[in-house]
Protein backbone atom coordinates (compact mmCIF):
# COMPACT_ATOMS: atom_id res chain seq x y z
CA UNK A 1 0.00 0.00 0.00
CA UNK A 2 3.00 2.35 -0.06
CA UNK A 3 2.48 3.25 3.73
CA UNK A 4 5.64 1.19 4.89
CA UNK A 5 7.77 4.26 5.09
CA UNK A 6 10.64 3.47 2.88
CA UNK A 7 11.72 6.06 -0.18
CA UNK A 8 12.66 5.72 -3.46
CA UNK A 9 16.34 6.14 -3.39
CA UNK A 10 18.58 3.89 -5.32
CA UNK A 11 21.53 5.75 -3.95
CA UNK A 12 21.02 4.89 -0.72
CA UNK A 13 23.79 3.28 1.59
CA UNK A 14 22.03 -0.16 1.25
CA UNK A 15 22.03 -0.19 -2.35
CA UNK A 16 25.29 1.15 -2.44
CA UNK A 17 26.72 -1.62 -0.14
CA UNK A 18 24.40 -4.22 -2.39
CA UNK A 19 26.70 -2.98 -5.25
CA UNK A 20 29.96 -3.68 -3.40
CA UNK A 21 28.56 -7.17 -2.05
CA UNK A 22 27.27 -8.21 -5.15
CA UNK A 23 30.03 -6.61 -7.95
CA UNK A 24 27.18 -4.84 -9.37
CA UNK A 25 24.84 -8.06 -9.96
CA UNK A 26 22.37 -6.76 -7.41
CA UNK A 27 20.87 -10.34 -6.78
CA UNK A 28 17.17 -9.54 -5.58
CA UNK A 29 17.39 -10.77 -2.17
CA UNK A 30 21.26 -9.41 -1.15
CA UNK A 31 20.45 -6.52 -2.27
CA UNK A 32 17.13 -5.46 0.03
CA UNK A 33 18.27 -7.63 2.85
CA UNK A 34 21.22 -4.56 2.18
CA UNK A 35 18.47 -1.79 2.29
CA UNK A 36 17.07 -3.26 5.34
CA UNK A 37 19.82 -1.78 7.18
CA UNK A 38 18.25 1.59 5.73
CA UNK A 39 15.94 4.06 8.07
CA UNK A 40 12.52 4.59 6.99
CA UNK A 41 11.65 7.90 6.74
CA UNK A 42 8.15 7.43 8.92
CA UNK A 43 7.01 5.33 10.67
CA UNK A 44 4.99 2.52 9.05
CA UNK A 45 1.48 3.25 8.34
CA UNK A 46 1.87 7.00 9.11
CA UNK A 47 1.60 8.08 5.50
CA UNK A 48 1.53 7.32 1.77
CA UNK A 49 4.77 7.51 -0.24
CA UNK A 50 5.86 6.45 -3.69
CA UNK A 51 8.11 3.89 -3.08
CA UNK A 52 10.94 0.59 -3.41
CA UNK A 53 8.21 -1.28 -1.00
CA UNK A 54 7.17 -3.95 -4.10
CA UNK A 55 10.85 -4.04 -4.67
CA UNK A 56 10.99 -5.75 -1.20
CA UNK A 57 7.66 -8.01 -1.52
CA UNK A 58 9.51 -9.48 -4.56
CA UNK A 59 12.65 -10.25 -2.46
CA UNK A 60 10.10 -12.01 0.14
CA UNK A 61 8.31 -14.10 -2.86
CA UNK A 62 11.66 -15.32 -3.86
CA UNK A 63 12.35 -16.17 -0.44
CA UNK A 64 9.13 -17.92 0.15
CA UNK A 65 8.69 -19.83 -3.09
CA UNK A 66 12.28 -20.55 -3.57
CA UNK A 67 12.29 -19.01 -7.21
CA UNK A 68 13.98 -15.91 -8.52
CA UNK A 69 11.47 -13.55 -9.08
CA UNK A 70 11.27 -13.14 -13.08
CA UNK A 71 11.03 -17.18 -12.48
CA UNK A 72 7.89 -16.84 -10.39
CA UNK A 73 6.16 -14.11 -12.44
CA UNK A 74 7.13 -16.04 -15.63
CA UNK A 75 5.68 -19.89 -14.37
CA UNK A 76 2.74 -18.03 -12.33
CA UNK A 77 1.46 -15.10 -14.68
CA UNK A 78 3.14 -15.05 -18.04
CA UNK A 79 2.89 -18.69 -18.66
CA UNK A 80 -0.59 -19.19 -17.46
CA UNK A 81 -1.83 -16.25 -20.17
CA UNK A 82 0.50 -17.06 -22.34
CA UNK A 83 2.48 -13.89 -22.40
CA UNK A 84 5.01 -15.23 -24.76
CA UNK A 85 7.05 -11.70 -25.82
CA UNK A 86 6.94 -11.11 -21.97
CA UNK A 87 9.86 -10.96 -19.29
CA UNK A 88 12.74 -9.41 -17.23
CA UNK A 89 16.08 -7.86 -18.73
CA UNK A 90 17.07 -7.80 -22.50
CA UNK A 91 18.39 -9.82 -24.51
CA UNK A 92 19.24 -9.44 -28.14
CA UNK A 93 16.21 -10.93 -29.83
CA UNK A 94 14.61 -8.17 -27.73
CA UNK A 95 16.94 -5.42 -28.13
CA UNK A 96 16.90 -5.51 -31.76
CA UNK A 97 12.81 -5.26 -31.66
CA UNK A 98 12.61 -2.37 -28.60
CA UNK A 99 11.21 0.46 -29.54
CA UNK A 100 13.23 4.25 -29.15
CA UNK A 101 12.34 5.64 -26.33
CA UNK A 102 12.14 9.39 -26.05
CA UNK A 103 12.51 12.23 -23.74
CA UNK A 104 10.50 15.64 -23.29
CA UNK A 105 12.57 18.23 -22.56
CA UNK A 106 10.31 21.47 -21.79
CA UNK A 107 11.36 25.28 -22.67
CA UNK A 108 8.61 26.23 -19.95
CA UNK A 109 4.64 25.87 -20.25
CA UNK A 110 2.16 22.78 -21.09
CA UNK A 111 2.70 21.41 -24.28
CA UNK A 112 0.81 22.93 -26.91
CA UNK A 113 1.23 20.44 -30.02
CA UNK A 114 3.40 17.41 -29.13
CA UNK A 115 3.31 15.74 -32.70
CA UNK A 116 4.46 19.58 -33.91
CA UNK A 117 7.29 18.75 -31.43
CA UNK A 118 8.85 15.66 -32.57
CA UNK A 119 7.97 16.27 -36.53
CA UNK A 120 10.17 19.83 -36.02
CA UNK A 121 12.14 19.39 -33.04
CA UNK A 122 11.99 22.75 -31.98
CA UNK A 123 8.16 23.17 -30.68
CA UNK A 124 6.99 26.51 -29.04
CA UNK A 125 7.18 24.27 -25.40
CA UNK A 126 10.00 21.79 -26.02
CA UNK A 127 11.79 19.59 -27.65
CA UNK A 128 12.14 15.45 -27.66
CA UNK A 129 14.90 14.07 -27.58
CA UNK A 130 16.06 10.27 -28.24
CA UNK A 131 16.75 8.75 -24.47
CA UNK A 132 19.20 6.04 -25.54
CA UNK A 133 18.77 2.46 -23.73
CA UNK A 134 20.49 3.87 -20.54
CA UNK A 135 17.91 3.62 -17.34
CA UNK A 136 18.79 3.52 -13.70
CA UNK A 137 15.58 2.02 -12.63
CA UNK A 138 18.19 -1.17 -14.25
CA UNK A 139 20.27 -2.01 -11.22
CA UNK A 140 21.85 -5.00 -12.64
CA UNK A 141 21.53 -8.75 -14.89
CA UNK A 142 20.64 -10.47 -10.99
CA UNK A 143 18.04 -7.70 -10.00
CA UNK A 144 14.59 -8.03 -10.54
CA UNK A 145 12.48 -5.29 -9.30
CA UNK A 146 9.05 -6.14 -8.19
CA UNK A 147 7.79 -2.42 -9.38
CA UNK A 148 9.22 -2.02 -12.78
CA UNK A 149 11.22 -3.81 -15.44
CA UNK A 150 9.18 -5.76 -17.16
CA UNK A 151 10.04 -5.85 -21.16
CA UNK A 152 7.07 -6.58 -22.88
CA UNK A 153 4.54 -5.99 -25.90
CA UNK A 154 1.01 -3.79 -26.30
CA UNK A 155 -0.83 -7.19 -27.09
CA UNK A 156 1.03 -9.36 -24.60
CA UNK A 157 0.54 -6.53 -21.70
CA UNK A 158 -3.23 -6.35 -22.96
CA UNK A 159 -3.36 -10.05 -21.86
CA UNK A 160 -2.31 -9.52 -18.38
CA UNK A 161 -5.46 -6.82 -18.09
CA UNK A 162 -8.07 -8.81 -19.65
CA UNK A 163 -7.37 -11.06 -16.57
CA UNK A 164 -7.93 -8.66 -14.07
CA UNK A 165 -11.14 -7.64 -15.55
CA UNK A 166 -12.31 -10.69 -15.41
CA UNK A 167 -11.24 -11.07 -11.68
CA UNK A 168 -8.48 -12.60 -11.91
CA UNK A 169 -9.15 -15.25 -15.10
CA UNK A 170 -6.95 -15.35 -18.55
CA UNK A 171 -9.22 -15.05 -21.80
CA UNK A 172 -8.88 -19.14 -22.44
CA UNK A 173 -9.64 -20.09 -18.70
CA UNK A 174 -6.19 -19.24 -16.78
CA UNK A 175 -7.20 -18.65 -13.30
CA UNK A 176 -3.64 -15.90 -11.99
CA UNK A 177 -6.30 -14.45 -8.82
CA UNK A 178 -9.36 -14.98 -7.09
CA UNK A 179 -11.71 -12.74 -7.62
CA UNK A 180 -11.23 -11.73 -3.99
CA UNK A 181 -7.79 -11.09 -4.75
CA UNK A 182 -9.18 -8.50 -7.50
CA UNK A 183 -11.72 -6.91 -5.12
CA UNK A 184 -9.01 -6.34 -2.68
CA UNK A 185 -6.60 -4.78 -5.25
CA UNK A 186 -9.49 -1.86 -6.24
CA UNK A 187 -9.86 -1.03 -2.38
CA UNK A 188 -9.09 1.92 -1.51
CA UNK A 189 -6.34 1.39 1.33
CA UNK A 190 -5.41 4.55 2.46
CA UNK A 191 -6.97 6.57 5.75
CA UNK A 192 -7.30 10.21 5.65
CA UNK A 193 -4.24 10.84 7.12
CA UNK A 194 -2.08 8.81 4.97
CA UNK A 195 -3.97 10.90 2.09
CA UNK A 196 -2.39 13.84 2.95
CA UNK A 197 1.24 12.35 1.19
CA UNK A 198 -0.97 10.95 -1.47
CA UNK A 199 -1.06 14.32 -3.81
CA UNK A 200 -0.18 13.69 -7.25
CA UNK A 201 -2.58 15.98 -10.16
CA UNK A 202 -3.05 12.72 -11.60
CA UNK A 203 -4.05 11.24 -8.87
CA UNK A 204 -7.49 13.30 -7.50
CA UNK A 205 -10.35 11.52 -7.07
CA UNK A 206 -8.16 8.47 -6.48
CA UNK A 207 -7.25 6.32 -3.43
CA UNK A 208 -4.42 3.50 -3.33
CA UNK A 209 -5.25 -0.34 -3.18
CA UNK A 210 -2.56 -3.08 -3.22
CA UNK A 211 -0.03 -1.80 -6.11
CA UNK A 212 -2.47 0.28 -7.45
CA UNK A 213 -4.92 3.47 -7.68
CA UNK A 214 -8.40 3.10 -7.42
CA UNK A 215 -11.39 5.76 -8.66
CA UNK A 216 -13.38 7.18 -5.83
CA UNK A 217 -14.53 10.05 -6.52
CA UNK A 218 -15.92 11.24 -10.23
CA UNK A 219 -16.27 14.88 -8.01
CA UNK A 220 -12.46 15.25 -7.46
CA UNK A 221 -11.26 13.51 -10.55
CA UNK A 222 -13.36 14.81 -13.22
CA UNK A 223 -12.91 11.23 -14.85
CA UNK A 224 -16.08 9.30 -15.91
CA UNK A 225 -14.45 6.27 -14.96
CA UNK A 226 -16.65 3.85 -12.88
CA UNK A 227 -15.85 3.88 -8.78
CA UNK A 228 -13.46 0.97 -8.47
CA UNK A 229 -11.73 1.51 -11.75
CA UNK A 230 -8.19 0.62 -11.09
CA UNK A 231 -4.84 1.41 -12.58
CA UNK A 232 -1.47 2.85 -12.80
CA UNK A 233 0.78 4.67 -14.96
CA UNK A 234 4.70 3.52 -16.10
CA UNK A 235 7.63 5.81 -16.30
CA UNK A 236 7.39 6.62 -20.06
CA UNK A 237 3.48 6.47 -20.21
CA UNK A 238 2.57 3.00 -20.33
CA UNK A 239 -0.68 2.85 -18.69
CA UNK A 240 -2.97 -0.05 -17.24
CA UNK A 241 -7.06 0.67 -16.94
CA UNK A 242 -9.33 -1.73 -15.17
CA UNK A 243 -12.74 -2.03 -14.82
CA UNK A 244 -14.30 -5.63 -13.87
CA UNK A 245 -17.81 -4.12 -13.15
CA UNK A 246 -17.93 -4.13 -17.15
CA UNK A 247 -15.02 -6.57 -17.86
CA UNK A 248 -13.09 -3.55 -19.35
CA UNK A 249 -9.48 -3.84 -19.86
CA UNK A 250 -6.99 -1.50 -21.49
CA UNK A 251 -2.91 -1.30 -21.77
CA UNK A 252 -2.15 1.99 -23.35
CA UNK A 253 1.61 2.78 -24.08
CA UNK A 254 3.77 5.41 -25.40
CA UNK A 255 7.88 5.56 -24.91
CA UNK A 256 8.23 8.76 -23.62
CA UNK A 257 10.11 9.59 -20.30
CA UNK A 258 8.45 12.39 -18.39
CA UNK A 259 5.19 11.74 -19.93
CA UNK A 260 2.99 14.77 -18.34
CA UNK A 261 0.43 11.94 -16.88
CA UNK A 262 -1.58 14.90 -14.94
CA UNK A 263 -2.33 15.64 -18.98
CA UNK A 264 -2.97 12.42 -20.48
CA UNK A 265 -3.65 10.12 -17.97
CA UNK A 266 -7.75 11.57 -17.11
CA UNK A 267 -7.99 12.33 -20.51
CA UNK A 268 -7.05 8.93 -21.35
CA UNK A 269 -9.34 7.87 -19.14
CA UNK A 270 -12.48 9.91 -20.12
CA UNK A 271 -11.81 9.13 -24.13
CA UNK A 272 -12.11 5.04 -23.58
CA UNK A 273 -15.40 5.75 -21.41
CA UNK A 274 -16.84 8.37 -23.43
CA UNK A 275 -16.41 5.44 -26.64
CA UNK A 276 -18.95 2.98 -24.36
Amino acid sequence: TMTAGFPYDLNSPGFQKARELTHGEMDTVKTIKCVASDPLIFEPGEHWQYSICHDVLAALISVVSGLKFRDYVQRFIFEPLHMMDSGYHLNEKTRKKMAVQYRFVPCGGAISDSVEAQESGNAREGVFQDAGEDNEFILGEDYDSGGAGIISTVPDYAKLTAALANYGTGLTGERILSRHAVDLMRTDQLTRKQKEGHMWSHLAGCGYGLGVRTHVNQAESGVMSSLGEFGWGGAAGSTVIVDPSINLGVFYAQHTLNPREAYYQPRLRNVVYSCL
